[in-house]
């Protein structure tokens, strides 16, 4: 990113940084631990709340940009029978505090999918413009199913899409200012950093060197999975066994910060009034494609997975929305039953490969 400030902040000083977000009318949204140990984000009241020190969360932090279920706009049928339309109302303004690199890459993908072509999502576009994102950059891999390294944009530290990013270094932080949304957090900070110095970001660029050979003891086989799906060089038996190992539970569409599939409901509250739903949804569910006739076009678990990995890893999809549809997060390594995650299609697809040339 162009014109980047970068400043130190004091380790010891962070909880002071956190009062001071506190002090702005924004809502501030942070990691936050659940009473079983879980981390996930919600609105804090205080920085005793907060959690810096913790992996990643299940739920990516971009719920509160693409939220699983929103109003997009209520009825009433007046006297005469005329319909009385109500948008939503206007989002808060948000902090959001704390997101790793992986999910700042995916709401670099979603203000592409939503934003940046035609036509725009009025309502994810406000949702954008109120929100501040302060990236928690990772000084090691965030857990063990990370594999951000090996996915383009991706990576322990993020390259763009912040307002603000923090780097752990020891017992400091690197700062580092990209947006105006980002200064005015900064003048917030200001008795509490001093300029950084270049030695630091040779410092930063070292320890990134060593999260993302941590990270690449995973084998994704991600390079070559996407010249084979691209090119359609897979063999036939691999998407079939995939599929034969897929419970078609949605798992990890739902959880993949990355996937935009949803669905459209009227729901009806009485007999004047109701209101037209957005919901996510995925596209490894059978229903998710039916049409009004009841045919289905992918009716097999094979045909869902391959449309999946076609999405996420193509050249021609690369092309529509400038980066591939996966940013190493794992989430799908957590939540798939079938051991069928992206990693796992990745290497399954190299084999396919492998037997091809044998």
């Amino acid at each position: 990113m162009n014109n980047v400030e970068r400043y130190v902040l004091p380790a010891a000083k962070l909880g002071q940084a956190l009062d001071a977000l506190l002090e702005l009318p924004d809502q501030l949204i942070a990691p936050v631990q659940a009473a079983r140990g879980d981390v996930h984000f919600e609105s804090v009241e205080g920085v005793d709340q907060i959690q810096t020190d913790y992996g990643n969360t299940l739920v990516s932090p971009i719920e509160y940009l693409l939220p699983s279920q929103e109003i997009m706009f209520e009825y009433r049928l007046g006297p005469q029978g005329q319909p009385e339309f109500t948008a939503p109302a206007a989002p808060p303004d948000r902090i959001i505090f704390g997101l790793r690199p992986c999910d700042v890459a995916a709401i670099e993908y979603a203000d592409h999918f939503y934003v940046e072509r035609e036509p725009i999502d009025t309502l994810y576009a406000a949702r954008r413009q109120a929100t501040t994102l302060i990236a928690l950059a990772c000084a090691e891999p965030a857990n063990e199913t990370c594999f951000c390294s090996c996915c383009e944009g991706g990576g322990p530290v993020s390259e763009s899409g912040f307002d603000i990013q923090l780097t752990p270094l020891g017992d400091q932080y690197l700062v580092e200012v990209a947006t105006e949304k980002g200064q005015r957090i900064a003048q917030q900070w200001q008795s509490l950093v001093k300029p950084a110095a270049d030695e630091l970001l040779e410092v930063r660029e070292a320890q990134t060197r060593e999260v993302m050979e941590q990270q690449l003891e995973i084998e994704s086989y991600l390079a070559a999975a996407i010249r084979r799906i691209t090119a359609e060089k897979v063999n036939p038996d691999t998407w079939e066994a995939i599929g034969h190992d897929c419970y078609s539970c949605g798992g990890c569409s739902y959880l993949c910060p990355v996937c935009t599939c949803y669905d459209v409901v009227d729901v009806q509250y009485d007999d004047t009034s109701g209101a037209r739903i957005r919901r996510t949804d995925s596209c490894r569910l059978a229903g998710f494609v039916r049409e009004a006739t009841g045919h289905i076009p992918r009716a097999t678990a094979s045909s869902r997975a391959r449309w999946y990995a076609y999405h996420k890893l193509s050249y021609d999809y690369h092309e529509q929305y400038g980066r591939y549809g996966c940013v190493g997060c794992g989430r799908c390594v957590i939540t798939c039953l079938g051991q069928i995650d992206m990693p796992a299609v990745c290497a399954r697809v190299r084999q396919s490969e492998t037997e091809a040339a044998s």
